[in-house]
C-alpha cells in the first residue's frame, strides 16, 4: 500500500461482474486492477490513491462476494472482502443497474448494515439518460440515495466522488483514531442483567470495592444502563450495570420504558452477559424471558446465582438449582453457571475465569473446510429426518457470522428437517466446537434458492 496506509480508506464491494474495477481504474486513474467480463477475476485487495476537490483518500477494490464459496481459493477471496470492509471508513456498493436486485445484492446489503459505516450505492453500467431511470429501483434496498454512474465512461463518477468525500472523517478525526489505536487495549464488554433487586448493582460495588452506582432495597434504583471500566490480572473489562428487566405488565411509567430499552441495548453490544439470579427465589418466568431475549440475539451469558450468604444448607441448594436449571430451561445445558455473595465476597472474581473462557468462544470460527467434514461424519452417526420417504440432506454448510454465532446450512428441502435434527446437529456442532456459554443459530437455506 505504500504511503496510502495513513489516509482514510474506501472499499468496493458488490458481487462479481458488477464493474467494481473498472470504477476503482476510473476513481484513481490508473489501470491497476485487471478488468474483464468473467466473474471471479479479481481475488486480492487492490489499494489505490484517489482525490477529489483536495481530499485525498485511499481505496481498495475487492473480489466479488458470492453467496457460498465452493473452493479454498474463493473462500480466502471472501476473507480478504471481510478485511477490506472492516478496515474502510466509507464502503461503495456497486450494483448492475441493467439486472435486477438480486438475492445476494440482498444479503451484501444485510451483511453492510452490521458495520455500521457509511455506505455509497453506485449503480453502475447506466450509460444513457433512458438507463439511468433504472436507479430509482433500488431505493427499495434502503440504503438512501442510488447514484447512477457508468465507469466505462466516467459517467456520474464526480457527484458519486463528491458524496463519498462527504462521508470521510475530518483530518482532526482521523488524527485521534489514530492516537488511540495506538492505545487502545482488547476490552471484553460484561453487561450485568437480571429482574430488579437480584443484586445486579451490589455485584458491581463489591467487585470495585467501592459504591459506583446506586444499591437500594427498591426495585428498580438503577434507571440507566452504566458502563464502568475495571481493571483485573492484566485484562481490561467494561462492566455494564443495567436495570432491573419488568414483565410488560409492571411498566407504568415512561422512564421504565426507557430503562428496558437500554438494558436490551447493552444486551445487544455486550461479549458476554452475566445473567443474574436469586438463589433464594429460584428461576421465574421474568428471568425466562430474559434468557430467551439474550439467546435471541446470540449473545453468551453464564447463569450466577446471588445471596448464597442467605443459603444455609448450601449442598442440597445447589443440587436443586442444579435439577431446576434442568427442568425449567433444560435448552441452556451449554451455559455454566455459579453461585456468588456480594455480602461474603465469595468467588466473586472467580466469575472473570468464566468471562474470559466465554469470551474466547463467542470469537470461535469454524473453517468451511473442517465444518463440512463435520457434516460428513454425521451422515453415518444418526439417521436424519424424512418426510414422504423423502430424507434430509445437508449439501454444504459455511460459518455466516460470530455474535450472533450463526451457521448456515445448505439442504434439499428446509421442511424434512424436523426441529428435533436441528437441534441434534448444534448439539453435536458443541461437541465437537465447544461454543460454551454461546447461542447457536442454525439457518437453512434450499440449494434451488441459491443458483
Amino acid at each position: 500500500m505504500g504511503g496510502t496506509k495513513k489516509l482514510p480508506l474506501v472499499a468496493i464491494c458488490g458481487r462479481p461482474n458488477v464493474g467494481k474495477s473498472t470504477l476503482h481504474n476510473c476513481l484513481t486513474g490508473k489501470y491497476r486492477a485487471i478488468v474483464h467480463g468473467e466473474e471471479g477475476i479479481t481475488r486480492d485487495r487492490h489499494y489505490g490513491t484517489a482525490e477529489w476537490e483536495g481530499r485525498k483518500f485511499s481505496i481498495v477494490d475487492t473480489g466479488g462476494i458470492v453467496e457460498a464459496p465452493i473452493d479454498e481459493v474463493t473462500r480466502r477471496m471472501q476473507a480478504q472482502v471481510r478485511t477490506a470492509l472492516e478496515d474502510a471508513k466509507v464502503i461503495l456498493f456497486v450494483l448492475d443497474g441493467q439486472e435486477e436486485i438480486t438475492r445476494t445484492d440482498e444479503e451484501i446489503r444485510d451483511e453492510l448494515f452490521k458495520y455500521g459505516k457509511p455506505v455509497v450505492l453506485a449503480i453502475n453500467k447506466l450509460d444513457n439518460p433512458k438507463l439511468e431511470l433504472n436507479s430509482y429501483d433500488f431505493y427499495s434496498l434502503g440504503m438512501g440515495e442510488p447514484f447512477p454512474i457508468s465507469s466505462g465512461h466516467g459517467h456520474g463518477i464526480a457527484e458519486l466522488a463528491e458524496e463519498v468525500v462527504r462521508h470521510l472523517p475530518s483530518q482532526e478525526v482521523l488524527d485521534e483514531e489514530a492516537a488511540a489505536e495506538v492505545e487502545e487495549k482488547p476490552v471484553t464488554k460484561v453487561a450485568v442483567v437480571g429482574k430488579p433487586n437480584v443484586g445486579k448493582s451490589s455485584f458491581i460495588n463489591a467487585i470495585l470495592n467501592e459504591d459506583r452506582t446506586i444499591v437500594d432495597d427498591v426495585p428498580g434504583t438503577t434507571r440507566d444502563s452504566i458502563d464502568i471500566e475495571f481493571h483485573w490480572k492484566d485484562k481490561d473489562y467494561l462492566l455494564i450495570d443495567t436495570a432491573g428487566m419488568r414483565r410488560k405488565a409492571g411498566i407504568k411509567k415512561e422512564v421504565e420504558r426507557f430503562s428496558v430499552s437500554r438494558t436490551l441495548r447493552a444486551v445487544r453490544r455486550a461479549d458476554v452477559c452475566l445473567m443474574m439470579v436469586d438463589a433464594t427465589d429460584g428461576i421465574s418466568e421474568q428471568d425466562k424471558r430474559i434468557i430467551g431475549y439474550m439467546r435471541e440475539q446470540g449473545t453468551a451469558l453464564i447463569m450466577v446465582w446471588t445471596k448464597w450468604d442467605l443459603i444455609e444448607d448450601k449442598e442440597a441448594k445447589f443440587k436443586s438449582l442444579a435439577d431446576e436449571m434442568d427442568l425449567k430451561v433444560r435448552y441452556l445445558k451449554y451455559v455454566p453457571y455459579m453461585t456468588v455473595s456480594n455480602v461474603s465476597r465469595q468467588r466473586l472474581y472467580k466469575v472473570f475465569e468464566y468471562v474470559d473462557r466465554i469470551a474466547e468462544q463467542v470469537q470461535r470460527r469454524v473453517s468451511t473446510g473442517e465444518l463440512n467434514r463435520f457434516i460428513e461424519g454425521l451422515k453415518g452417526k444418526h439417521k436424519p429426518s424424512q418426510s414422504g420417504g423423502k430424507l434430509a440432506k445437508i449439501l454444504y454448510a459455511t460459518q455466516a457470522s460470530v455474535k450472533p454465532t450463526t451457521f448456515v446450512l445448505f439442504v434439499n428441502q428446509k421442511r424434512l428437517f424436523h426441529f428435533s435434527y436441528v437441534r441434534y446437529i448444534e448439539n453435536q456442532l458443541r461437541e465437537a466446537f465447544g461454543f460454551e456459554g454461546v447461542p447457536i443459530h442454525i439457518e437453512l437455506r434450499e440449494e434451488k434458492s441459491r443458483k
